[in-house]
C-alpha cells in the first residue's frame, strides 16, 4: 500500500489523486477526493472507503468483533455454565434468589428443572458460548417453539431456568456472564384456559366411580384432601389415620404446608380401605399409580368417554405432541385435572363453613390471598336465601 500515507489518526490512511497538492505534501490543502482505508494488525487492511469517519468506524468495529470472538472462545459454553449451576442446587449450594440463605428449591421445582434443562436446554444450547447468547437469540428460539405449538406456561417453565442460571452466573461477585438476557425476553400472549374447574360432591362421586380402582385412588386423594401431586406421590400408610378421617404431609412445597394435619371426607376411607387391600403388606406408598407422569390423565380421560382426535388425512403429527381431546360416547363426563380437584377440596371446606384460615392450613398454603384464589364458591345445601344462615347464627346466639 505504497500510496495510501499515514494520517494522523493511528490505523487510517489515505490516497489523494496525483494531482492533489496533498499527494506530495502532507501540510497541503487537499483539492480532491481521496479515498481511505484502515487497517488491523489481527485483520489486515480493509476495503475502500469515501471518508476518513468510514474508516474509522471500521477499525473500532472491527476491534470490538475481535474482542466478541476471542471472549467467546475463552468464555465457557451454556452446557458448562447450566451444569455447574445444577451442581449447586442438587447439593444445596445454589438457592433460590430470593429466598433466604440456605432455603433451596422444592423437590417438585426440582424436577421440573431437571425436565427442562436436560431435555431441552442442553440438547438446544450445550455447546454455544453462555455469554454469546444475547436477547435476541432467546427471543428467536422463544418465538420459533411457540409457532412449533409449545404453550406459554412450558415456555415460561424453560425460561424460569434460564434465567435461575444467568442470574447466578452473572453475579458481581463471579462475571461468569456479563449480564442476565432473559430479563427483556417477552413470552407469547397468555391465552392458555386457567385452571378453575371445581366439581360438587355428586359430581366428584360420579367422576371417581368411572376410574379404574387404582386410578380412583389419587384423585380421591386430591378430591377429598386437597394434596398436591407431589404430595400423594409421597404419602405412606403411615401419614394416614382412617380412624380419625385425618392424615398428616411430611413434606411440602413450602414450610407452610410441611406437617399438617388435614381432615378428610368420609367418601374417601372406603376408597382407601380397598386400596389397602389390593396392595401387598410390604408396600409403603398409598398410591401404586404413578402420578408424576401423564399416563394417569389419559386414563381418566378415556374412563370419562374422551379419545385424542386423529391427525388429519395426509398430515402426520410430530412425534410426542399429542391431539386434541374429543367426546367417545355421547354424553362424556366432564373431564377434571388433579389439581383442580385440590381447589374442589377448598371450596368443600368453604361450603362446610370451615374457616379462610382453616382453608388456608389445610392447603399448605403461605397466606391468605393465594387461599382465596383458589376457592371457589360451591351452593350450600338446602340453601333458598343466603340471609338465612345469618338469621339462624342470630337466633341460635
Amino acid at each position: 500500500m505504497a500510496d495510501y500515507t499515514r494520517t494522523k489518526t493511528p490505523g487510517v490512511y489515505v490516497r489523494h489523486e496525483l494531482a492533489c497538492p496533498a499527494s506530495n505534501r502532507q501540510d497541503a490543502r487537499c483539492r480532491c477526493k481521496p479515498s481511505y482505508r484502515a487497517r488491523r494488525r489481527d485483520l489486515g487492511w480493509s476495503e475502500t472507503f469515501k471518508s476518513k469517519d468510514q474508516a474509522i468506524e471500521w477499525k473500532s468495529s472491527a476491534a470490538a468483533r475481535a474482542a466478541v470472538v476471542k471472549e467467546a472462545k475463552d468464555a465457557p459454553t451454556f452446557g458448562v455454565v447450566a451444569r455447574e449451576w445444577w451442581d449447586g442446587v442438587e447439593s444445596g449450594a445454589v438457592s433460590k434468589r430470593k429466598g433466604r440463605k440456605g432455603q433451596g428449591y422444592s423437590d417438585t421445582t426440582l424436577a421440573g428443572y431437571r425436565r427442562s434443562l436436560f431435555n431441552t436446554l442442553l440438547p438446544e444450547f450445550e455447546d454455544e458460548p453462555a455469554a454469546g447468547l444475547d436477547e435476541s437469540r432467546w427471543q428467536t428460539w422463544i418465538d420459533r417453539e411457540s409457532r412449533n405449538g409449545l404453550s406459554r406456561s412450558r415456555l415460561a417453565n424453560h425460561l424460569a431456568v434460564v434465567s435461575a442460571i444467568y442470574g447466578w452466573a452473572s453475579r458481581p461477585t463471579r462475571r461468569i456472564v456479563p449480564r442476565n438476557p432473559t430479563v427483556a425476553v417477552e413470552l407469547p400472549p397468555n391465552d392458555e384456559t386457567p385452571r378453575e374447574r371445581v366439581a360438587n360432591r355428586h359430581e366428584a362421586a360420579q367422576l371417581l366411580d368411572a376410574l379404574a380402582p387404582d386410578d380412583r385412588v389419587p384423585y380421591a386423594l386430591a378430591f377429598y384432601a386437597g394434596l398436591r401431586r407431589s404430595e400423594i406421590h409421597r404419602l405412606t400408610w403411615d401419614d394416614v389415620d382412617l380412624d380419625s378421617l385425618s392424615l398428616v404431609v411430611r413434606r411440602a412445597k413450602s414450610e407452610a404446608g410441611t406437617e399438617r394435619r388435614i381432615p378428610i371426607a368420609e367418601p374417601l376411607k372406603p376408597i382407601l380401605e380397598s386400596a389397602r387391600e389390593r396392595q401387598p403388606a410390604s408396600r409403603k406408598r398409598v398410591c401404586s399409580r404413578s402420578v408424576m407422569a401423564g399416563k394417569l390423565s389419559e386414563a381418566a380421560h378415556k374412563a370419562w368417554g374422551w379419545k385424542r382426535q386423529p391427525p388429519e388425512k395426509g398430515k402426520a403429527r410430530k412425534k410426542g405432541e399429542p391431539g386434541e381431546w374429543i367426546p367417545a360416547v355421547k354424553q362424556p363426563l366432564e373431564p377434571i385435572g388433579l389439581h383442580e380437584c385440590r381447589h374442589t377440596y377448598a371450596s368443600l371446606l368453604v361450603a362446610a363453613h370451615y374457616t379462610l384460615k382453616e382453608v388456608m392450613d389445610y392447603m399448605g398454603h403461605a397466606d391468605l390471598t393465594t387461599t382465596s384464589r383458589y376457592v371457589k364458591r360451591l351452593p350450600q345445601p338446602s340453601e333458598d336465601n343466603p340471609a338465612d344462615r345469618l338469621n339462624a347464627y342470630l337466633a341460635a346466639a
